[in-house]
């Protein structure tokens, strides 16, 4: 015999009855017959030969059958949570069967069959429609059995608390509110540090609506946003219809807006910063252009103020340390959007262009509702102070390209000017320090800076990568339109693995809202290489986690649409 081979291999398998009979295994005798024969002790002594294959731990058939019963099991249970999820009569029947007769899961699937057919499930939102329109909607949302009866809700244990009262009057429900505040700056205000947290969650707890660091109108606000990362159903204004998320706090933070007047605080100006994107994700983009301008108006006016030296205001010196982390996470947002819509900038460079960098802090962040372990928050100032740097390169190239001056015609030097913001682009990226460099766990900020970076690469070569019309020599020589695709192509595969690691780490679905345009960018790139297999497999990756994300984000839905259309 070879040396390591095995004498089970090498000698013929021995035959074996597949189940002793019953008679047998109670003699405790063995049992020679085959599986569809008696065997010759039975047939000794004249009884019936009787198998149960459900005896042998050595057969596939009970496994096969506990395997189904599992299943039978698992569904029932994902029937009944979705059944309790509603409240309708039927729903307080059940529970009222279940509590006063305590039935197996037999027989509460006998139950569930006799009494909710399958189109009752379908018809399940439009039962709390009916229930929501016949309780009224002039008063707040309260509590209900679908909701107390959510196991995520009662699993949810936000990190941070606030009350609805006197807050805001949409809903009196403090759970929410705290899940709602918990979300905005675990996710939100990890990309746009407009608040000061602690400030902001100490004056929220303080019930003072006068007080300086919050106020009604930057609560609502807050709450509209924050709705788009919870899957909870009081986050949609008219309950099931998710086109509707965030709509009626958003409609309260407007009319609180307006009740102001013109008058400019922290919290005015924080809460306007917060509206532009919320709107823009609810489909009123025109709106949300305008909050934004008014949010660039009213930051030097808020300065100006606390800079006065009759301003006698006990929290100025604090205040304007907010307004310093303010102007510049709003530079950020706002010069990511100009050029994204190829508008000359709204904002002028930050006055403090730098915050205090690698700092050292015990501060944890984890990624709520996801239950993991927390991991250290650090070098928070050191991602906004790149992103100015990295703002400041396309601040001086929107300035360049869009300038009044040019009557909305694009340059005749434009191939100058983006080789320039490129040169600068490749400067910036070799001067990032370690500590903001990204890994697979890299904090979801740190990815989003450096998909910042490649999407405005892939914006700004666009501009050579075919002729440009209307100037009277044509700048865009065939040598730099294939060298300007190239470095397109490179940085859309870059964007597409860092979202493959967003999405491994932290999750597709817990986005920001600027995010989305990196992945459209890097679609559209990646669209006019797809003979490559490398490019291929890159779109089908971003499109992918697009569409993963189109249940909670209604408008990739519309993003994923442009895609569709234009790759017929």
């Amino acid at each position: 015999m070879p040396p390591g081979s095995s004498i089970a291999i090498s000698l013929p398998r021995k035959r074996k009855v597949t189940t002793a009979c019953t008679n047998c295994q109670t003699l405790r005798i063995k049992c020679a017959g085959q599986q569809d024969q008696p065997c010759a002790n039975c047939i000794d002594t004249n009884v019936q030969c009787i198998r149960n294959p459900n005896r042998d731990g050595r057969s596939k058939i009970p496994i096969r059958q506990r395997l189904r019963s599992l299943e039978e099991d698992q569904d029932l249970f994902l029937r009944l949570l979705r059944t309790l999820r509603h409240d309708n009569q039927q729903v307080d029947s059940l529970l009222k069967y279940i509590v006063d007769e305590k039935p197996s899961l037999n027989e509460i699937r006998q139950y569930m069959n006799r009494y909710f057919l399958p189109e009752d499930l379908e018809r399940g939102f439009d039962l709390l429609k009916m229930d929501d329109e016949e309780g009224g909607s002039d008063h707040p949302a309260t509590m209900s059995a679908h909701r107390a009866l959510s196991i995520a809700r009662l699993c949810d244990i936000p990190p941070y608390a606030g009350p609805a009262c006197p807050w805001t009057t949409v809903t009196d429900d403090n759970g929410l509110v705290s899940h709602l505040i918990s979300l905005y700056f675990t996710w939100n205000n990890l990309f746009f540090n407009w608040i000061y947290r602690d400030l902001f969650l100490r004056d929220l707890n303080s019930g003072n609506v006068d007080s300086p660091f919050c106020s009604p109108f930057l609560v609502n606000a807050i709450l509209a946003d924050a709705c788009w990362y919870s899957s909870y159903p009081e986050t949609c204004a008219v309950p099931g219809d998710v086109t509707t998320k965030g709509q009626h706090f958003w409609r309260e933070a407007r009319r609180l807006l307006d009740a102001q007047e013109g008058k400019v605080t922290l919290p005015t100006v924080q809460g306007m910063a917060i509206m532009f994107p919320t709107s823009c994700v609810m489909g009123k983009d025109e709106v949300g252009w305008l909050y934004a301008v008014q949010t660039s108006d009213a930051i030097p006016v808020l300065r100006s103020y606390l800079e006065d030296p009759s301003n006698t205001d006990i929290h100025r010196e604090l205040t304007l340390s907010i307004v310093d982390q303010l102007e510049i996470s709003w530079f950020n947002a706002a010069i990511a959007r100009c050029f994204g819509l190829r508008r000359k900038p709204l904002v002028n460079v930050p006055r403090r262009a730098r915050l205090p960098v690698h700092e050292k802090t015990d501060e944890t962040w984890f990624p709520y509702p996801q239950q993991v372990e927390p991991v250290p928050a650090i070098h928070r100032n050191c991602v906004l102070n790149h992103g100015v740097e990295l703002g400041k390169i396309i601040w001086h190239l929107c300035g360049g390209l869009y300038s009044s001056g040019q009557d909305g015609r694009v340059p005749t030097d434009i191939e100058q000017i983006v080789s320039k913001a490129y040169e600068d682009l490749l400067r910036w990226r070799k001067n990032v320090p370690t500590c903001i460099e990204y890994d697979e766990d890299s904090l979801p900020d740190v990815l989003s800076l450096h998909m910042d970076y490649h999407t405005f690469i892939i914006t700004a070569l666009s501009y050579l990568k075919t002729s440009i019309p209307n100037t009277e020599s044509d700048v865009a020589t065939q040598g730099s339109v294939a060298s300007a695709q190239d470095r397109c192509i490179a940085s859309a595969h870059a964007i597409n693995r860092l979202v493959t690691m967003y999405k491994n780490r932290w999750s597709y679905g817990y986005q920001a809202v600027h995010n989305f345009h990196h992945f459209y960018a890097a679609l559209f790139i990646l669209m006019e290489d797809l003979n490559n297999p490398a490019s291929h497999d890159a779109f089908l990756s971003i499109a992918n986690t697009l569409a993963l994300t189109a249940g909670r984000w209604l408008f990739t839905r519309g993003m994923l649409r442009h895609v569709q259309i234009a790759t017929v």
